[in-house]
């Protein structure tokens, strides 16, 4: 396969795993009073993110899992010159929640926070700090499935748009993938 079907393969897998978003407002003082957002350090976090990832498939042998699911578990891409991984990371040290961004193509993909950190806006948290991470001006880009509506209510709230027939679509009962961008000046 080439490098970009695997890239839409990896990054379609990864929105069913993105943080429902409806709860971004419930506790988002006590997150930031708790959790550290910051640049992962590659190789000293990866052993706590590639644990983050893996409790998306608790009880599951990650070398039975599809390729993509192996690939987000094992932190692959992050390990590659030009990505990089922020975190949201306790006091105790553990990695809550990630998210990656590709620097040369601008892609923020691998969204994830675990289900017992959830409800306390760290999604919101590690998307703005992959923002912040850039330079400016810029266009970030993601995709997303359509169905995953807490996400796409998150990335439209953080002011990402869907070009497009996609305002149309909304209603339809097909799970299709969005691409969504946002300009930064």
């Amino acid at each position: 396969m080439t490098r970009n079907v695997l890239l839409l393969l990896l990054s379609i897998f990864t929105t069913y795993l993105l943080v429902p978003c409806s709860s971004f407002s419930t506790n988002t003082a006590a997150a930031s009073a708790s959790t550290t957002i910051r640049t992962a350090n590659i190789p000293n976090d990866l052993s706590a993110i590639q644990e983050c990832r893996r409790s998306a498939h608790k009880g599951k042998d990650v070398s039975t899992l599809l390729s993509a699911a192996q690939s987000f578990c094992n932190a692959d891409q992050i390990q590659r010159e030009g990505y990089i991984c922020i975190i949201a990371q306790a006091k105790d040290g553990t990695v809550l929640g990630t998210a990656d961004l590709n620097t040369r193509s601008k892609v923020v993909n691998n969204v994830y926070v675990r289900e017992e950190a959830r409800k306390q806006g760290l999604g919101r948290q590690l998307m703005e700090a992959v923002e912040d991470s850039v330079d400016k001006p810029t266009t970030l880009k993601l995709t997303v499935m359509s169905k995953n509506t807490p996400a796409v209510s998150l990335y439209k709230k953080l002011g990402y748009e869907a070009p497009g027939v996609y305002g149309f679509l909304d209603a339809t009962p097909f799970d299709f993938l969005i691409e969504m961008e946002k300009k930064l000046s």
